[in-house]
């Protein structure tokens, strides 16, 4: 036998156990119902002058109820130690001990007193999830089921709402009461993790860099013929120069030209070089150098209630968009 065909005969075993201890516990209710009118005179003396057959026949059970009644009792014990057991062997639970704090229901329903016994009927809830596990209804597909989980889950993002955004509050206002929460945050998340955000800055700065140039080195050249030409045609120098007969125009041309692939090839050496190792080694100290420098206590007022502010904002957009109703809008 598979595991699978093994845990289903384990369900159908406990199916018929369930069934049979809700009706040994309906049994014992209504048994206890008529113990509690029996007791009463004129109940009993109704009884004993239209049936007294019946009267005479429930005579003995009501004089050993007490009796009767650890019977059932012993039989619930005794069904609860079993399912223990056998929730210990196949180590259900992490500890041997969690049994009874899953199944309080069980455990308090072993008490003979009125008010404990109606939570032997909590078992019909066991019976629907193995019906339900063995295939045999389909829950969730009943009408009354969506109802009660819809408003479930209303009553429960209404309570979860209420309490973030109450804590929420309370944070805004321990920020606006000057506790350091930005130095904190500094100190104790970015600082510890500086080397992976170090390298994580550098090599995206280096990737992007090679990206966007590559993307636009025909505008960029076009962009830096068209500052260079302005620069040289508005350069006093240039058109002295312009004005020597024969060679001037050439020479300034050729002088043009030479600026520009100068700085051409200045620049496209210097985005070149971002994507080596080298300058990778000059991106990261950089970087970790802008770090410490956040790092350092800052004495300004204004920064300090800058960072404040800034936290007390982003705050109050958390509580704005925890406070939309998400139950709401879906039912539109």
């Amino acid at each position: 036998m598979n595991e699978e065909k093994y845990n289903k005969a384990i369900d159908r075993f406990f199916l018929a156990l369930d069934i049979a201890m809700v009706v040994l516990a309906v049994a014992n209710l209504i048994l206890l119902a008529v113990q509690i009118n029996f007791e009463t005179d004129s109940v009993r003396n109704l009884l004993q002058k239209h049936l007294p057959l019946l009267y005479k026949t429930y005579l003995p059970v009501y004089d050993h109820f007490a009796y009767i009644d650890l019977c059932f009792v012993a039989v619930f014990v005794s069904e609860l130690l079993l399912r223990w057991a056998v929730a210990v062997y196949n180590r259900s639970y992490a500890r041997w001990f969690f049994y009874p704090f899953a199944h309080w229901y069980d455990v308090l329903g072993c008490i003979p007193l009125g008010s404990f016994r109606i939570l032997r009927v909590i078992r019909i809830v066991a019976i629907l999830i193995r019906l339900q596990r063995l295939g045999i209804i389909q829950i969730r597909n009943w009408y009354i089921y969506k109802v009660f989980s819809k408003y479930i889950n209303i009553l429960a993002e209404e309570v979860t709402d209420r309490v973030v955004i109450n804590v929420l509050s309370g944070v805004q206002e321990e920020v606006k009461g000057g506790i350091p929460v930005t130095g904190k945050i500094l100190r104790e998340v970015v600082l510890p993790r500086k080397d992976v955000l170090v390298n994580f800055m550098a090599h995206r700065l280096q990737r992007i860099t090679r990206d966007q140039y590559l993307k636009h080195t025909d505008e960029l050249r076009n962009t830096i013929r068209v500052s260079v030409t302005k620069a040289i045609r508005q350069n006093p120098n240039i058109r002295t120069l312009e004005q020597i007969p024969l060679i001037g125009p050439a020479a300034s041309e050729a002088l043009q030209q030479s600026v520009y692939d100068i700085t051409f090839q200045t620049i496209h050496q210097i985005f070149e070089r971002m994507a080596t190792d080298e300058s990778r080694l000059i991106i990261e100290r950089v970087t970790d150098a802008a770090i410490e420098a956040v790092l350092i206590p800052e004495e300004d007022k204004k920064l300090q209630q800058t960072f404040t502010d800034m936290v007390i904002h982003a705050l109050e957009l958390i509580k704005e968009e925890v406070a939309i109703r998400q139950w709401q809008k879906n039912s539109l």
